[in-house]
């Protein structure tokens, strides 16, 4: 099912089809336009379509950022008057109490679930109280050490996580009071899934959204699929390059993405649910799906699964294209992803 390639630098994707630099318009009618929201930089880039009409649907789309950005925020955040949906979720789960939720983020916390379950655990959204303990829901934290082994140990013999919860309906409670929400790995998912349905209700035919990196492609660009590239942060040259289709979402997970350094150790924000501890195995998952939610998901448990794991946590998740670089350089492929990757080395 799998094949096998070494590969000495670092593999992230790179979009070769977008040259703007910042928000504009060109000559035939392509714009890209630049939001900050989620904590990361979003494009939009557009390939055709009236001025106003991309303008009133950029809009909407950044005033939609503005509600989830509030409401699937699970931490405390000064720029908010008033506590977001996820955050009084969590409230009250950790009282021991019911909450009504709304239909949109209740279908995603059961996502979540499942994941968790076919997953094995390794994907948990239920573990925010480890985010915390591991300083990892602040990237502004001054003075970041590492929580100690006893406390880290401590957490994880409460197995906080889905298995604790409780639906009546929409209605959510919680056996344990350790089980706290942080959709942050499948959240962004769902965002790309969002932008691209409210994208499709606008009128637009035609685009590619990239938020931080992950990416969702709408229609084509000017006929042809968006092209991807294959390469090394630390090189100019592409090492490969794929097409990337109407309606498929890539999404990649990493050890760059959040991290803090003590003592000359680097401990990225990946966390293994089963243990409480940073992923070192692992530097990066791409994976290639036409449900977003899944692939957002997906690359996060895979990061957790390395090596070892990856063929039966793929099969288990029905995940068909997916890379995996750990951290000696080694690479490893689903053989759907192997077929179609164009190497150039």
């Amino acid at each position: 099912m799998l094949s096998k390639r070494s590969c000495a630098e670092f593999v992230t994707l790179c979009l070769l089809t977008i040259g703007f630099a910042s928000s504009c318009e060109s000559r035939n009618g392509d714009s890209v336009h630049q939001l900050f929201a989620f904590g990361t930089r979003i494009e939009l880039n557009i390939y055709g379509g009236e001025a106003v009409q991309v303008r009133d649907v950029t809009a909407h789309i950044e005033a939609r950022y503005r509600e989830v950005d509030r409401d699937w925020y699970p931490w405390d955040r000064a720029s908010f008057s008033t506590l977001g949906e996820l955050q009084r979720i969590n409230t009250a789960l950790a009282s021991g109490q019911s909450i009504e939720v709304s239909p949109r983020l209740a279908q995603l916390i059961r996502r979540a679930a499942i994941v968790e379950q076919r997953s094995s655990g390794k994907f948990n959204a239920g573990i925010g109280r480890l985010t915390q303990l591991w300083g990892f829901d602040d990237v502004l934290r001054d003075n970041w050490a590492p929580p100690s082994a006893v406390a880290v140990q401590a957490l994880i013999a409460l197995a906080p996580g889905s298995d604790h919860l409780r639906w009546q309906n929409n209605a959510l409670s919680s056996r344990s009071t350790v089980t706290q929400i942080d959709l942050g790995g499948i959240a962004k998912g769902a965002i790309l899934d969002l932008t691209v349905a409210l994208l499709r209700e606008g009128g637009v035919e035609n685009a590619i959204v990239n938020i931080g990196g992950d990416l969702s492609v709408l229609g084509n660009v000017h006929g042809r699929a968006a092209r991807i590239g294959i390469r090394s942060p630390v090189a100019a040259e592409p090492i490969g390059w794929l097409d990337v289709a109407d309606g498929e979402t890539v999404v990649t997970s990493g050890d760059y993405e959040r991290f803090f350094e003590y003592r000359g150790q680097r401990y990225q924000h990946i966390l293994d649910p089963r243990n409480g501890f940073p992923v070192r195995h692992t530097a990066s998952v791409t994976v290639i799906a036409r449900d977003a939610v899944l692939a957002d998901a997906a690359a996060t448990a895979l990061m957790v699964a390395g090596m070892d794991e990856f063929d039966q946590t793929c099969a288990a998740l029905g995940i068909q294209q997916a890379i995996l670089v750990d951290s000696s350089g080694e690479l490893r492929l689903t053989a759907d992803m192997n077929r179609r990757v164009n190497w150039l080395q």
